[in-house]
């Protein structure tokens, strides 16, 4: 089976622990042209990088520079923050597929989870964009913050309160993920378990980045929530790479972008 790599693009931080033999993950930032360390790379047939939306350019200028050192390059940028980034990138590379199904179960992920943060203050953040009020309550003391959505169809800034509710239709999550939980009040972190569908809330010091440029404050604190019960099922293979031989689940092949043989396989399978 092809070796793939699987790269988040984040600035200042180290990927999570993988379990031993499995495929390698890593960590580049974004601008670092330079890209994965050659050593990771070595051996590998194709790459996986994952980036925020925000970095799409970034992220395209990087997946250049690695498919000239002869690695097949797929890239996704995704609706979430950089501490979901290190999540995903290592559920994508412990989950041992083959490097066209490693796409598309990331795929698959990232549609299903949730991630933003809590914060105490809006007054830097960009994206999604806070109301003027909501600038106004940043800057009177007292109150518990805000819970900001990143991922979904509706990202959002709501001021923590009692009346909290799922950002999304229900999705069979169980796990909230919180880089730094210490600093979130409590009526915040139920705030945070409404939003995100879940039903308990850990601390994974592990998500949190060293840059804080995403949410525009370095006391806040990120929150990501996996899909839960039965998993992630990948979608009906529609056929394979007439370059590469991959796996394509959708019309082109995710690393050679050429159009898909006929389909082989008609059921999708889990992962």
């Amino acid at each position: 089976m092809p070796s793939i790599v699987v790269s988040a693009m984040v600035a200042s931080a180290d990927p999570l622990p993988a379990p031993p033999g499995v495929p390698r993950s890593t960590v580049v930032a974004p601008a670092d042209l330079a890209g994965p360390d050659p050593g990771v790379v070595a051996g590998a047939s194709h790459a996986l990088l994952v980036g925020e939306r925000r970095h799409e350019l970034l992220v395209r200028k990087q997946a250049a520079a690695l498919a000239d050192r002869g690695v097949a390059v797929a890239w996704r940028t995704l609706p979430h923050g950089p501490g979901a980034l290190l999540m995903l990138a290592s559920q994508a590379a412990s989950a041992s597929l083959s490097a066209g199904e490693t796409v598309a179960f990331l795929d698959a992920l990232a549609a299903q989870t949730w991630s933003g943060a809590w914060t105490p203050s809006v007054t830097k953040l960009e994206d999604p964009a806070p109301s003027m009020s909501q600038h106004v309550r940043s800057l009177s003391p007292g109150g518990d913050g805000f819970v900001v959505t990143l991922s979904g169809p509706a990202p959002a800034v709501r001021g923590v309160g009692p009346r909290a509710r799922p950002d999304e239709p229900a999705v069979d999550r169980g796990t909230l993920y919180c880089g730094g939980l210490d600093r979130v009040p409590a009526h915040a972190r139920t705030h945070l378990l409404a939003a995100s569908g879940c039903t308990e809330i850990v601390d994974l010091p592990g998500i949190r980045p060293r840059e804080h440029d995403r949410l525009g404050t370095s006391r806040a604190v990120e929150a990501v929530a996996l899909p839960g019960g039965a998993g992630v099922y990948l979608p009906a293979m529609t056929g394979r790479c007439p370059a590469c031989a991959e796996p394509v689940f959708t019309d082109f092949c995710p690393f050679c972008h050429v159009r898909r043989t006929v389909s082989v396989e008609p059921r999708g399978a889990s992962a």
